[in-house]
């Protein structure tokens, strides 16, 4: 196993805003991340709704958008993170042993392209109950849906998860992720545990959180990183085992999220009359090249079909997504001419 023996910058961000005393349940930044994403999107889809930019009127909107939110973006999300990633790396058995794994959304395990494919598919039907143009639906949640990519992949960062791939030690932006300590061996544990304990001179055992029956209330893990928020020595200690890796969740908040928001809201305020359904395939064509590109530096969450990722194989579905809703645009734009 190679050390690293560089100075980089070691992740150590706490996932937890706020214990709730006597419980075991806490505020994380991971579900801050969702509630800012969903109210943010509201009230831009509030603003372009009362300047006759979106299809829902505002009187229906908030309904409209708590459906998107629990329907659409956590139970697909949710679902994708499931059927894309965890069975096919744990199998049915592995649920079987777990099956309230599919649950803890607050442990994260969240996939965008099941979120943005149930988002599609909540759009559809609330369009057609309510007898509207399906395209001019989903154009609205195509500008705002990068709001919440933005905050999601913040949020993946704060956690630690999802994190880049090994780059050089010298590189002025790499960062050492503790998460990796999953990733080693048993004996490489052991050997971080015996490090981090000499480090700041006490048995791990006696630091550790317990509760009233004098159980412990952290895994092993959750001491060792929160030692490392603590000292100074023990986070050194950790690091030398940590290899330096891209912070590739930045590199996607800022393309996937901030960048793609941006263009998206830019052309929506200048191109009134756009033809329904452009704003959908304009953002599954950047989406897809933002995702595309991004997990050029991200470590693979899942095993590699040849030299393409999960991630980037699911996102050619969003392509070929994105090439139906330019087809509906150009049609309806054709549509436009001929009746002028």
């Amino acid at each position: 196993m190679p050390c690293c023996t560089f100075s980089t910058c070691v992740h150590n961000l706490d996932p937890v805003i706020l214990h709730i005393p006597g419980t075991p349940l806490a505020l994380r930044w991971y579900g801050l991340a969702y509630v800012a994403g969903f109210a943010l999107g509201y009230l831009v889809l509030l603003a372009l709704s009362k300047k006759s930019l979106y299809v829902v009127k505002p009187n229906k909107l908030a309904d409209f958008i708590t459906l998107i939110c629990l329907v659409g973006v956590i139970m697909g999300g949710r679902l994708g993170e499931f059927f894309f990633y965890w069975i096919p790396e744990h199998g049915w058995s592995g649920f079987c042993a777990d099956p309230l794994w599919i649950f803890r959304v607050w442990q994260g395990g969240m996939a965008s392209h099941g979120g943005i494919l149930a988002v599609l598919l909540v759009a559809v039907l609330y369009a057609r109950k309510q007898r509207l143009s399906i395209p001019a639906v989903c154009d609205g949640l195509a500008i705002v849906c990068p709001i919440g990519l933005f905050f999601g992949r913040v949020a993946n960062f704060i956690n630690g998860e999802l994190y880049g791939r090994i780059c050089s030690p010298e590189n002025p932006i790499a960062v050492r992720f503790p998460s990796e300590y999953f990733e080693f061996s048993q004996a490489t544990q052991y050997q971080i545990q015996e490090a981090v304990e000499r480090a700041v001179g006490t048995p791990l055992q006696s630091l550790q959180i317990v509760n009233a029956e004098g159980q412990p209330q952290e895994s092993v893990f959750e001491l060792l990183t929160r030692l490392c928020r603590e000292s100074e020595s023990a986070r050194e200690a950790f690091s030398n085992f940590l290899n330096a890796r891209y912070p590739s969740q930045l590199f996607e908040a800022l393309g996937e999220g901030l960048l793609l928001f941006v263009v998206l809201i830019t052309l929506r305020l200048v191109w009134r009359n756009a033809p329904v359904g452009i704003f959908s395939a304009l953002f599954c064509f950047l989406y897809a090249a933002a995702r595309i590109t991004s997990e050029c530096f991200k470590e693979p969450d899942a095993p590699m079909w040849g030299s393409v990722t999960r991630g980037q194989y699911l996102s050619f579905a969003i392509i070929a997504l994105g090439l139906v809703f330019l087809a509906i645009a150009c049609r309806q734009k054709h549509s436009a001419k001929g009746a002028s």
